[in-house]
């Protein structure tokens, strides 16, 4: 019986460790991606004239929350406890708040394409943000197979 051996070279190629990124770069990257999303929405609404008249372009209510949100991805890339539980808490309130609160604003007028996509995955991505919030918080680290 003879070994066998892999004919796939390694010369080059980055060791998993190498690749590994930390949990708040990811959070950070799922949060600027939730917001950007949301950004664009929330300009296409305006563009259209379907905007939720107290959160639109114009309106303070709008740039503090973004100006917010933002702020919670950077803080996100922090090591902190404080910081973790400050975005975990943020992520909690923004979920709260676009399971409840939201769908009272989204009526027949802004049920487009683009709002159903925008909100969906909106929710989703939070989501996603929490349960890796959760997992660095738990100290959970997740290994390649």
């Amino acid at each position: 019986m003879t070994a066998t051996t892999s004919t796939r070279s390694t010369r080059g190629a980055t060791p998993p460790a190498a690749r590994a990124a930390t949990y708040g770069r990811h959070i950070s990257g799922v949060l600027v991606a939730t917001f950007t999303l949301s950004v664009v929405h929330t300009v296409y609404a305006w563009v259209e004239g379907i905007e939720d008249p107290t959160f639109t372009v114009t309106t303070p209510l709008a740039w503090g929350f973004y100006a917010v949100a933002f702020a919670m991805a950077a803080l996100a890339r922090r090591d902190g406890r404080g910081a973790q539980l400050g975005v975990l808490t943020f992520l909690a309130v923004v979920l709260a708040i676009a399971v409840f609160y939201y769908p009272t604003t989204f009526g027949p007028e802004q049920q487009t394409v683009f709002g159903w996509f925008e909100n969906d995955v909106y929710i989703g991505l939070l989501v996603v943000a929490a349960y890796l919030g959760v997992l660095r918080w738990r100290g959970t680290v997740l290994r390649p197979a």
